[in-house]
């Protein structure tokens, strides 16, 4: 079986609105000002809801409400509102389907966000390109959980031996994993090439083309968010578990001092899209 079989096998092919689609690219666009972005916003009243929900957080609420678009883009600020267009669009791209967390996936996905979102800051990368691409890492074991359960049984079964060796399991047993099945609705989607490279060699940051932070840092914050879970938060022990040479470079006393707060808030945020 190759990648091409597991698409077309697929029930549905999950996608992102339009608007979404012509949101990233006006991000992408220097000239694009808050101003004409909040307009297209407001062709999607799904998007908008969710900002509006948002801006009117305990996160971020000021001495008033945001009634309107415009004066939630105002108050979110550029980068939080590309996130957010990003994150909603992907979240409300799939459907909840039985045998399957959906809600449990994504706030673990936002957990890898927040942390890729830190190290990124350490190491001079964009941080809301991070945050983006912690959100979208695992988007191909979500695609195939919800749209492909015969691919999804046999995959589940290549990877039982653990997640340390769940990608060359994968790949043993079918000749691709969950990245290479991300990085292709990635593709499809079109999505800048930083997601989808992120995506592709999150098991193998190594691999990844020169000049690619990316793929190292969602590496390392996957490394981080299985040791949280393991021992229990940002304990001594769970410090001391991520190490080697993945880590080279990284200030770790500072990034989990970090954590607790930066995850919280994360969560929170999670919460309001999911």
């Amino acid at each position: 079986m190759d990648i091409e079989h597991v698409f077309a096998d697929l029930q549905s092919l999950p996608s992102i609105p339009k608007v979404a689609q012509d949101l990233m690219l006006q991000f992408d666009n220097p000239s694009s000002s808050l101003e004409s972005i909040a307009r297209n916003i407001e062709k999607d009243p799904v998007i908008s809801a969710k900002i509006l929900r948002l801006a009117n957080s305990a996160r971020f609420r000021g001495s008033r409400d945001s009634s309107s678009i415009e004066d939630a883009a105002m108050r979110l600020g550029f980068n939080t509102l590309r996130t957010l267009v990003m994150a909603s669009a992907v979240t409300g791209a799939f459907k909840a389907v039985p045998n399957f967390d959906l809600k449990d996936f994504w706030l673990k996905s936002f957990e890898v966000a927040g942390i890729a979102r830190l190290l990124a800051k350490q190491t001079g990368v964009d941080a809301e390109i991070a945050f983006t691409c912690g959100v979208m890492h695992n988007i191909g074991e979500l695609l195939i959980q919800t749209g492909a359960p015969a691919v999804a049984e046999r995959l589940n079964n290549a990877s039982r031996s653990g997640a340390s060796g769940r990608a060359a399991n994968e790949t043993l047993h079918l000749g691709f994993g969950y990245p290479e099945v991300g990085a292709e609705l990635a593709r499809r989607w079109h999505l800048p090439n930083v997601i989808q490279q992120a995506i592709a060699f999150q098991a193998r940051p190594m691999q990844a083309p020169e000049n690619a932070p990316l793929p190292r840092i969602i590496a390392q914050a996957i490394v981080v968010c299985e040791a949280l879970q393991e021992h229990g938060g940002a304990t001594p022990e769970a410090m001391a578990a991520v190490s080697g040479p993945l880590f080279d470079g990284i200030d770790l006393d500072t990034l989990f001092k970090q954590l607790p707060a930066v995850l919280e808030a994360d969560q929170a945020f999670a919460q309001l899209l999911t």
